[in-house]
């Protein structure tokens, strides 16, 4: 059908200086629903309050949804009410169309065309970039009554002529209202709650910090933590990736996160710093000033991540910070908090040397404390004195800030060693995140032979964090990390059950509090500090994806290794979700040996996974179903609606005894037949291969010598 240049006119005096008027919709040339992409409206001194768009090239004959939205420095507030529903039906000889409406006001002035208000109770839409994407259409396109039959009404535009196309249109009077009523509720609450933030933001400095955190409180996402698959979204390099707009390059690859089943984003740190990675901030309140891309750009990907389901969590650096200026000493003290424009945050994280902790180097003797006595040092910049509760006020202050005026809903915290855990709970308490996890990565326990078998005191420095911040943040589990690429490195699996039966890391003892990984950008990417064995990082997931805890998952190995790793991944990640695998499900390890690892996760199980070179035999199939599957590992899944009563079978492999993990026979090989296949030899390294020839060949003249001696007695 031919096309029509539509023009809208918004009379709209409610906007503040620096705002403007966007008219956006289901349509594609109207933003298919994202503010980014609306129409741009403009006014003059002389026509405000009346806005005017550009001319909109539309089909005629089109059914369109929209609303109008004002985008500015404060963020975005959307129209209150119904979407307005266009109708284009214009005379073939005619090409062009006004549409005329008042802000928050029903009904429009329109020249020939069909403009309403949506009936029903819906706000506005909130996907979708086809011309029928709007709420109604979803609702019959997801199987509801209403999808099957149509319309007995007739629809006509003003000249008198049928509408075709609203007349086959599904009636609102066969609309299940019980569907329609949740879903207007939902909608309406989260429009209701961006309506809050950008209210709570404009006021938050001018509240009493109590009454603000109280509202706060009320419009934060509460987190599954059964649910929640965190991806950390950058690596040691990303902030050369985009030139210098790494957050756009992340927003392409939103609906790629989404689809996957990611819950969490975590994002590097945003503020201005001397380092272009992001870990020496300086100008806290400077997010222009980061290499990975603007404010805005921050913002509109935080904006594009909550359309998707998407939480976003900031990298908090706060253990130390880079002045930048020197005092008459030359040291590099003076802090600028690179606030330009809201006044009312003026002096907010300027700082003196009063805010660096005694005896460091750049401190000048005014401060009014020195590091704790469980600190750890970094020495590349001032390290922060939280004692000072002047220094605690201005970081509640920025992380209120960062989220009501940027959108970011939790926070990762870096370098905890650094700081007393009590400061982080305090700071979780002044901002009220979505949830936390905290950076805390000390040593593990080592002897002449390598990393121990017991690294019992490793996680309960973990589980002591946890216990002191208040429970206000989860822990990355570094125990978990470092037992779990030592067994697949060394093929040693027994490493996986502890002395009590359990898992080894922080998921054994407070899983709900743990969060698992396989590399980070300090322990992978091109620093490899720590690095998990390459060829064995599938094998890791097939772990942390199945087990208890809150797993992550590092941008390189989806986004970096190509499709079939990402590929794979995804598949763990589905047989998680369907097998809803909780936080804290306890673990039944069946075996844990030198080749095989085999348990089974979930009361009643739900999950079985088998790690190593070694067959671990097949289960009961009338209980489960094969899931994914991998080099050197395999899943299975409880079957869907299974309702027989499950035992484990007692063929399963027989399991190292207890507290013995090495326990062998001097000499022995450890390899029955049917474990020492090709498939066992290709996965094996060149030490542990020279290891089995040398131990076989032991056997070998071992067996020779016994049966010469047999021969030589004339026994058979």
């Amino acid at each position: 059908m031919a096309n029509v240049a539509v023009t809208f006119t918004v009379e709209c005096s409610c906007t503040e200086h620096g705002e403007e008027v966007y008219v956006v919709g289901s349509h594609k040339k109207l933003g298919a629903w994202d503010p980014l992409e609306a129409v741009r409206c403009t006014t003059t001194a002389e026509n405000f309050p009346r806005w005017t768009s550009s001319p909109v090239s539309l089909t005629n004959g089109s059914r369109i949804e929209f609303k109008t939205v004002i985008r500015g420095p404060g963020g975005k507030k959307w129209e209150h009410g119904q979407n307005r529903l266009l109708q284009l039906s214009v005379p073939s000889h005619e090409a062009r169309t006004n549409v005329a409406f008042t802000w928050g006001q029903p009904g429009v002035n329109e020249e020939d065309d069909r403009v309403s208000e949506m009936t029903g109770g819906f706000r506005r839409a909130t996907s979708g970039g086809s011309e029928k994407s709007g709420p109604l259409t979803r609702m019959m396109e997801s199987g509801s009554s209403m999808s099957r039959r149509g319309s007995r009404h007739l629809c006509k535009t003003r000249n008198g002529m049928v509408n075709e196309e609203m007349t086959r249109t599904p009636s609102l009077l066969l609309v299940d209202f019980r569907e329609f009523q949740e879903a207007a509720v939902e909608h309406e609450k989260e429009l209701d709650d961006i309506e809050e933030r950008a209210k709570l933001n404009r006021l938050q400095r001018k509240m009493k910090s109590t009454q603000l955190i109280e509202r706060m409180a009320k419009i934060t996402d509460t987190v599954d933590p059964s649910r929640t698959v965190l991806l950390q979204g950058f690596n040691w390099e990303s902030w050369r990736a985009g030139g210098g707009d790494f957050y756009n390059a992340v927003g392409r690859k939103v609906q790629l996160f989404h689809e996957m089943g990611f819950t969490d984003l975590w994002l590097p740190p945003c503020s201005q710093s001397v380092a272009p990675q992001g870990y020496l901030p300086s100008q806290l309140f400077n997010l222009d000033g980061s290499k990975y891309g603007t404010q805005q750009a921050l913002e509109d990907l935080l904006e594009k991540c909550h359309k998707n389901g998407i939480r976003c969590m900031a990298d908090i650096v706060i253990n130390h910070r880079c002045g930048d200026r020197q005092d008459g000493e030359g040291r590099w003290n003076q802090f600028s908090s690179g606030m330009q424009s809201r006044p009312s945050f003026a002096g907010v994280a300027d700082w003196g040397g009063w805010a660096v902790t005694l005896g460091d180097q750049y401190s000048d003797g005014s401060g009014m404390h020195g590091p704790g006595h469980s600190d750890g040092r970094f020495d590349a910049a001032p390290d922060i004195d939280h004692r000072h509760p002047k220094v605690q006020e201005c970081i509640s202050i920025w992380l209120r800030w960062l989220r009501l005026q940027v959108g970011f809903d939790g926070w990762r915290f870096d370098f905890v060693k650094g700081y007393g855990p009590e400061f982080v709970g305090k700071y979780c308490d002044k901002s009220h995140p979505a949830w936390a996890v905290g950076e805390l990565w000390t040593d593990m326990n080592y002897d002449l032979h390598g990393l121990c078998y017991n690294q019992d005191k490793h996680r309960q420095t973990l589980v002591d964090w946890v216990n002191a911040t208040g429970k206000k943040s989860t822990a990355f589990d570094f125990t978990t990390k470092g037992v779990l690429q030592e067994a697949c490195r060394l093929t040693q699996f027994w490493r996986l059950r502890d002395k009590d039966g359990k898992p080894p890391g922080l998921i054994g003892w407070l899983p709900q509090y743990a969060v698992t990984f396989i590399d980070n950008h300090d322990t992978g990417s091109t620093q490899r500090h720590w690095p998990f064995p390459d060829d064995k990082v599938l094998i890791g997931y097939a772990y942390i994806l199945t087990h208890p805890g809150i797993p992550s998952v590092f941008w390189d190995h989806i986004m970096e290794w190509g499709d079939e790793p990402r590929k794979k991944i995804g598949s763990l990640m589905k047989a998680r979700r369907d097998a809803a695998i909780p936080v804290d499900a306890p673990v039944n390890i069946q075996c844990a040996d030198d080749t095989l690892y085999l348990a089974e996760i979930g009361n009643p199980p739900s999950l079985r996974v088998a790690l190593g070179p070694r067959p671990a035999g097949q289960p009961d199939m009338n209980y489960w179903t094969n899931g994914p599957s991998g080099h050197g590992y395999r899943v299975w899944v409880k079957r869907t609606g299974s309702t027989q009563k499950y035992s484990s079978l007692n063929a399963s492999p027989e399991a190292t005894p207890l507290g013995s993990p090495r326990r062998k026979k001097e000499g022995a090989v450890g390899l029955g037949p049917e474990m020492l296949t090709a498939e066992t030899l290709k996965i094996m390294d060149v030490p542990q291969l020279q290891n089995l020839k040398e131990r076989l060949q032991a056997l070998l003249n071992a067996t020779d010598a016994a049966l010469a001696h047999r021969r030589a007695n004339g026994s058979r």
